[in-house]
């Protein structure tokens, strides 16, 4: 079994300049390191099918939001919660990565064990995630139904 990543065609990094890819040393300028920090979330956007469904996905929600008119507090908590999973997702691109680099796609138990916990990291972010948007858009949904509950007036005395 290979432990490479997911897209083993474009884990080369093709298209990227040449200073990019050769440089060693600490970045000496602020824009310097601006560029190579856009540089990092466009390749995490390239290669990552799954970052850019969590995007697609939290597009989607901030719509929902807007269209449910969401208070302040609820929106701090849907921010948070899409931040938790995007981060989530690059620290588990960061972590197959530096694994690739190490077992150089040759299978071990460790590399696996590694890779399986960064992936269920990501699992458990979505899951946290679906909790918070479920309590929070609850009141909201059920509302345009006309369904009312006394949870829900209990949230909206509270933020009004």
């Amino acid at each position: 079994m290979i432990m490479a990543s997911r897209d083993n065609e474009r884990t080369k990094l093709e298209d990227v300049p040449d200073q990019v890819t050769k440089q060693t040393d600490r970045n000496n300028n602020f824009f310097k390191a601006m560029r190579n920090s856009l540089n990092g979330i466009w390749m995490i956007l390239v290669r990552e099918r799954n970052m850019r469904i969590h995007i697609v996905l939290a597009f989607m929600i901030l719509v929902a939001g807007l269209h449910y008119g969401l208070y302040r507090a609820d929106w701090l908590w849907v921010t948070m919660a899409i931040f938790i999973v995007i981060f989530s997702e690059f620290l588990n691109t960061i972590i197959e990565a530096v694994v690739d680099l190490v077992v150089e796609k040759k299978y071990h138990p460790l590399a696996k064990l590694a890779k399986d916990v960064a992936a269920g990291a990501v699992l458990v972010a979505v899951g946290v995630e679906i909790i918070i948007l479920l309590i929070i858009f609850q009141p909201y949904v059920w509302r345009q139904f006309g369904i009312v509950t006394n949870f829900s007036d209990l949230l909206h005395q509270f933020q009004k």
